[in-house]
């Protein structure tokens, strides 16, 4: 069956979003299925300036959106800085690792020039999730991820989607509402996504596993092995997503350094005063799986420490972030695991033992095998 994804997969710095990507469509060609990512630019079809313009003029005259928007302006020349100086070879890793289709800057292109395939599937990552934006700004990206284009004939499903939000707004709702009734199969990654879906008139949605826990450990050593030396001295790997939380960072460093372990630090396009590594895709694998701990803000991240069977702790995302942490809560759900939530400096979840979670498919999850056999 061929088979185009509509999925997140540009970014320079996002190492989960681009292993979603890629373990969808490795599952998908190891099942003989002709996979490839429909490369939407979905960064190029955001409808800016869309607000009315009272409404806009009020936004603009906010204090704190005004120092927001200042600040943004620095912190974006200093990610364009470290772009320059640290490029870390995603690009280079979808070229090597992908099935791509040529680049789709909108909607309208999509639309006019399909791609041509049996099946779409929108998923996994946060396909759904509107990032606090308004419909208007964000109806183009919507349609395409609830594929609103192709033949009427093509199937349509969506694979271990995740809303990224326990609410969604009623004008949203609306919208969605047709667009998710011509879906052939609908699975979600969290449990609250199957509440959404019905709130929109959807009540056959299940649900899947992250596609990231549909392959095993070798899977992703045979990514990094032989390229690595690995490290000269025992370290923890921390690896921090940019956060409005209130969590003090330093709290890791300082426990690292009473363990006698040096800090491999990660961020996405985070800055502060620490040292940073900027790793390729497979010396990330690699950097977490022959680390002593990981701590870590990332479900990604989470994950594959808990496939390479690591010690390793939580900080819960906050603020605006916070919904965040239901797909961490289900993981160790989903697995029998007590939750490993980093609390303050206590080091006892590091301390603690290993999990030895079962990775098999729990009762109650789809593949997406599974799912495709029942469009036959």
């Amino acid at each position: 069956m061929k088979i185009g994804i509509v999925t997140y997969w540009k970014s320079s710095d996002n190492y989960g979003e681009q292993l979603q990507c890629y373990a969808l469509q490795k599952y998908l060609r190891d099942q003989k299925h002709e996979a490839f990512l429909i490369r939407y630019d979905y960064d190029n079809d955001m409808i800016y300036g869309s607000r009315p313009l009272p409404v806009r003029l009020i936004r603009a005259c906010n204090p704190k959106r005004l120092i927001n928007h200042f600040r943004g302006r620095k912190n974006n020349r200093e990610r364009l800085k470290d772009r320059e100086l640290h490029p870390r070879g995603f690009g280079s890793f979808r070229d090597q690792n992908l099935t791509m289709s040529k680049v789709y800057p909108s909607i309208d292109d999509l639309r006019s020039d399909p791609p041509e395939a049996d099946l779409y599937i929108t998923g996994s990552d946060q396909v759904w999730n509107t990032y606090d934006a308004s419909l208007i700004e964000m109806k183009n990206r919507l349609s395409t991820f609830f594929l609103d284009f192709g033949p009427t004939e093509t199937k349509r499903i969506s694979y271990a989607a995740s809303w990224g939000r326990n609410e969604v707004p009623n004008d949203e709702k609306e919208y969605i509402r047709p667009l998710l009734a011509r879906f052939d199969a609908v699975s979600v990654r969290e449990r609250s996504g199957i509440d959404l879906c019905r709130q929109m008139g959807y009540s056959d949605a299940e649900m899947a596993l992250d596609p990231v826990l549909l392959h095993d450990v070798e899977t992703y050593r045979s990514l990094y092995r032989g390229k690595y030396q690995g490290a000269q001295e025992k370290y923890l790997f921390f690896y921090y997503l940019n956060n409005d939380g209130s969590y003090n960072i330093q709290t890791v460093f300082d426990m690292a350094e009473k363990m006698g372990l040096k800090v491999v630090y990660v961020t996405d396009d985070w800055h502060d005063d620490h040292d940073r590594s900027f790793p390729g895709i497979t010396e990330w694998i690699s950097l977490i799986d022959n680390a002593e701990y990981v701590v870590t803000n990332s479900y990604h991240c989470s994950i594959f420490a808990l496939i390479f069977g690591k010690r390793f702790g939580v900080i819960k995302r906050a603020g605006k972030h916070a919904g965040m942490n239901t797909r961490i809560d289900q993981l160790f759900e989903m697995f029998g695991i007590s939750p490993r939530y980093m609390d303050g400096n206590d080091p006892e979840v590091l301390e603690r033992p290993a999990d030895k979670a079962d990775l098999k498919v729990p009762d109650g999850f789809l593949t997406p095998d599974q799912i495709i056999g029942r469009l036959r």
